[in-house]
């Protein structure tokens, strides 16, 4: 059956504000291939259309010939929904404003208007899965502000000035270079190029104070960026590109829940003939590892690297010399 007008206007709007936000400034050829429109004249009534009902804010650079978009307003979304998407949708915007509070905004906009158009019962099942979520996971405060000048610096490419408070250190001021973000151990954490050290580091949000845009030139990660499996290498916390393969004994009745969890990407599991488990992976940072091996005692035992096996007896020994 071929769609009506409507919706074909609908998708032609949405591909040429589509080209508008990821390129800022495109030609008026350009909107015309993409909106695949027969003649000039379509094209002006839309972007009047958008500028008019949606308040886009579209002008026009007339020394590069382009149009410009300043800010994308406001825009509207016509789909047909499942009770399942409706319930996958209201429960993530409960975890979107608890993970991502400089959203939080938007997130009760968004739920206040989807109320008003889905039978009641179904937003409340989704919004009760994404409290009891929520509830379940503590998080470290970051400033919404703070979260906003990062989020936007690395979709921009462009660098920001920080200042940063370690635990029982003085506050540093720091120009970094975003690159990734990812949320681990109820906190979230930013990889980013420090400009001062020349090096990539990892700095938790929540202790970060405040953050301005900076006009230093921005340095582009290597080999065109971090990828999910870069991110996720973390044991913990902190993610590398070095892999050290570790081997361990998880005795009962601590196997029995270690059979349930996924720790790691890398990591396999297989049965020990003495009874319990052995846990196999590849991690980038030893000494969380040995953390998480005593954090497990009496239940875990290294049998590789030797060097997990040093860690664990220094962190031991230090637990003891405090008893």
């Amino acid at each position: 059956m071929p769609r009506d007008m409507t919706s074909v206007r609908h998708d032609r709007l949405l591909k040429i504000m589509a080209l508008l936000q990821s390129r800022g400034r495109v030609s008026s050829d350009e909107l015309q291939v993409t909106g695949e429109y027969n003649n000039k004249r379509t094209l002006q009534n839309d972007l009047l259309y958008l500028r008019g009902t949606y308040g886009a804010d579209i002008g026009y650079d007339f020394r590069q010939q382009a149009y410009v978009l300043k800010h994308a307003g406001s825009f509207l979304v016509n789909l047909k929904v499942t009770r399942d998407e409706i319930e996958a949708l209201t429960a993530g915007l409960k975890m979107a404003a608890h993970f991502l509070p400089h959203l939080k905004q938007g997130t009760d906009s968004l739920w206040e208007k989807l109320g008003g158009y889905i039978p009641q019962n179904i937003v409340e099942w989704g919004g009760e899965l994404g409290k009891s979520t929520v509830m379940a996971i503590p998080l470290a405060p970051v400033r919404p502000e703070v979260f906003a000048v990062l989020m936007k610096a690395k979709h921009k490419r462009s660098t920001v000035k920080i200042t940063y408070t370690a635990p029982a250190k003085e506050p540093k001021q720091w120009l970094l270079s975003p690159y990734e973000f990812y949320f681990r151990a109820n906190a979230w954490y930013m990889v980013s190029y420090n400009h001062k050290f020349h090096n990539i580091g990892i700095h938790r949000i929540s202790r970060i104070k405040n953050a301005s845009p900076a006009a230093e030139p921005y340095v582009p990660p290597e080999e065109g960026g971090f990828t999910e499996d870069y991110v996720s290498s973390a044991w913990h916390v902190i993610p590398g590109t070095e892999r050290h393969p570790i081997k361990v004994h998880i005795a009962e009745p601590l196997a029995d829940t270690f059979r349930e969890i996924i720790w790691h990407p890398t990591q396999k599991i297989a049965e020990s003939p003495e009874g319990g488990i052995i846990l196999t992976a590849e991690v980038p940072n030893l000494n969380e590892a040995a953390r998480w091996v005593l954090s497990g005692a009496p239940h875990i035992r290294v049998i590789e690297p030797e060097g997990l096996k040093e860690t664990v007896r220094e962190f031991a020994g230090e637990v003891l010399k405090n008893l």
